[in-house]
């Protein structure tokens, strides 16, 4: 199964996370809330050398209402932060004010606070901060920078590789966190801080449990209390089985208590089809293992939190067996409606599928399935060849835009919260990953509330926001910029299929071409589709489904118009005015919650927060950071300009 347990960390998250996601939260509803909006709602710092000053961040008060409003003040609660600014301020209707914010730590320690902006006539607003003061006599040394682990067959997890962090300075340090994405895991750290004196080691052990064929890229990040975070790149290959084994993930997908479940258990390499038996242990009370591989039911009231381990036997038709211990682990209900672990089609034709599975079926008999025409999931070999030439062509970029040795290569998000949050995770995880690109610098220009329709708006505010803050805080401009992924809908509830899409498709066209006139230097866009969001239908009514299901096609259709060569978002100067940079789908991952799509990919309960909708913190977020990171690790066209050469 796809995505299961794939993080360590330190009982007390890391701070840095815990502030920009509270405050990305909070910025959900910040310009509909009152008529002054301040943004970005957190700042968080890059590692800064104790005793010494971070580069200035920039916060601005942004005036979305029709009359005139004065900003009296900016406190800040914790001295290690200082804001800068001449107060008070009046800010016109449709305008804005900006104030500069540094970091200065005087001990190698993370620091948190928060800044308070006093506005007249309007409840004062909180920014959210965050940064870590370094030390200079600490010093961490890793063994290595990337592991790789090759030919291991389905079912068996790859003998491991040792990851070594060792205290080469003269004062100690902790490790806060390790996180790995999946399918690698490590033993050696517990989740709980650890110290690491002088001269002393940290080992762990890492090893690779494939599920797909081929090879997948991942990444192992350390987090550390008084230093930069470091990481470890991580590869492996895997390979079908000769003989018949169980090849279903050693931990399967989550359940939650007093609710209904679903699991899939899966075998290769033998002469299906599979019997499949309960051989030891016992499954959660109120489930049962059928004899095709099915953990169904709903768990009794009186099961509590915990791992259930078993060991299920799969029999092939040569009547050659296969045993392997199991582990489902049960958590308390979060909130969500956690029994909706499958959401059915209108039309009683049975649950939504995939659109990556749905191949030549058809959605109420409307729209074909595939990620491209003909239902095929294949990028079409000409628009691959373009977006291959075109990536080829992505260089360092000064200030202005110009090709410069030492320029840097932007890549930002696009879109609200539901990609503004994982999008968080990501970050770290790329940032640490040593096969990165050094130039490649990534932003995360999503801001919660910043909706399709708003952002098919040129003059949008939250484009302002990106232009105003995002960029500039991270020491980059527009002309920087030269790939994005965007993630959008407009949320609500569904309307009727195809019509609601029709106005998705022309935002994401129109969002597109917005990138273009924003970012003069854009190459490629990439483009997803959120998560699944059944659990959120009864008791939320933010992007229910089928909403978010249905968002894939108009995904497709908009990457098809420029496929099939629509004027308004031609990207070739050959063929006319070039109106949109070439567009294409990036990872596609919405899966019909615990109905495994066939890589194996579902969405638990688990997996999403109390609204059943964004992604929790921090399995969730990993979950979609692991598949946009391997996707850009991996593709054709991404591959060529976000990995170091």
């Amino acid at each position: 199964m796809m995505n299961r347990r794939i993080e360590t960390r330190a009982s007390s998250l890391v701070v840095q996370m815990l502030v920009l996601s509270a405050a990305l939260m909070a910025a959900k509803s910040a310009f509909a809330v009152t008529s002054a909006a301040v943004f970005p709602t957190g700042l968080t710092f890059n590692a800064q050398t104790s005793g010494t000053i971070s580069p200035a961040q920039t916060v601005t008060v942004y005036n979305i209402g029709s009359t005139a409003i004065t900003v009296t003040g900016v406190t800040s609660s914790v001295s290690q932060f200082v804001p800068t600014g001449t107060f008070p301020v009046t800010i016109q209707p449709a305008q804005w004010s900006s104030f500069s914010v540094t970091f200065n730590p005087n001990l190698a320690k993370t620091f948190s606070g928060t800044l308070t902006v006093t506005i007249t006539g309007f409840p004062s607003q909180k920014v959210t901060l965050g940064g870590v003061g370094t030390s200079t006599t600490a010093i961490a040394s890793l063994n290595t920078t990337s592991l790789t682990f090759a030919s291991q067959s389905f079912g068996g997890a790859s003998p491991t590789q040792a990851v070594t962090i060792t205290n080469t300075g003269t004062t100690s340090f902790k490790v806060s966190a390790v996180t790995l994405t999946y399918p690698f895991t490590q033993t050696g750290f517990s989740g709980v801080a650890t110290t690491i004196a002088k001269g002393k080691s940290l080992t762990m052990q890492v090893s690779f449990f494939p599920t797909a064929t081929g090879v997948t890229n991942g990444t192992m990040s350390i987090v550390y209390d008084s230093l930069p975070p470091a990481g470890v790149s991580l590869s492996g290959t895997g390979e079908t089985p000769s003989s018949l084994v169980i090849t279903s993930y050693r931990t399967l997908p989550s359940a939650t208590q007093n609710a209904a479940y679903q699991g899939t258990l899966t075998a290769q390499g033998g002469a299906p089809p599979y019997i499949w038996t309960l051989a030891s242990g016992s499954l959660p009370s109120g489930l049962s293992l059928s004899s095709s591989g099915t953990i169904t039911g709903s768990l009794a009231s009186t099961v509590t939190t915990g791992n259930y381990s078993f060991t299920a036997t799969a029999t092939d038709s040569n009547l050659s067996a296969s045993s392997a211990m199991l582990t489902l682990p049960v958590f308390a209900a979060t909130g969500a409606e956690c029994n909706n672990i499958i959401f059915d089609a209108a039309d009683g034709s049975g649950p939504l599928v995939p659109i990556n599975d749905l191949g030549t079926g058809y959605y109420l008999g409307v729209e074909e399935g595939g990620l491209y025409a003909n239902g095929i999931n294949v990028r079409p070999s000409g628009h691959d060849a373009s977006g291959v030439s075109i990536a080829q062509s992505i260089q360092p970029l000064d200030s202005n835009g110009n090709p410069s040795p030492t320029g840097k290569e932007v890549f930002i998000s696009i879109g609200e919260s539901i990609a503004q949050q994982p999008f968080i995770e990501f970050m770290t995880l790329a940032n640490t990953d040593p096969s990165k690109n050094p130039a490649v610098v990534v932003v995360n220009g999503a801001t919660g509330g910043a909706t399709a329709s708003d952002m098919a708006a040129p003059k949008n505010n939250f484009w302002n926001v990106i232009m105003n803050n995002y960029l500039p805080n991270a020491g980059v401009t527009p002309q920087q910029v030269v790939v994005a992924w965007v993630n959008d809908v407009n949320g609500g509830p569904s309307g009727t299929f195809p019509t609601d899409m029709t106005k998705l498709q022309a935002n994401m066209e129109s969002i597109a071409q917005n990138l273009l006139a924003k970012f003069p230097n854009i190459k490629l866009v990439y483009f997803s589709t959120i998560n699944y969001t059944g659990y959120s239908n009864g008791i939320k009514n933010l992007s229910n489904e089928p909403w978010s299901y249905e968002s894939g096609f108009a995904v497709k259709n908009a990457i098809q118009d420029q496929i099939n060569g629509n004027a308004n978002l031609n990207f070739d100067p050959t063929l006319g005015p070039v109106m949109a940079p070439w567009i294409d789908w990036g990872p596609y991952y919405w899966a019909n919650g615990l109905m495994a799509r066939s890589d194996g990919l579902e969405w638990t309960c688990q997996d999403l927060q109390a609204d059943g909708t964004h992604p929790s913190i921090p399995i969730g977020r990993i979950k979609v950071s692991t598949q946009l990171l391997n996707f850009l690790k991996s593709d054709d066209t991404a591959s060529i300009w976000f990995l170091a050469q």
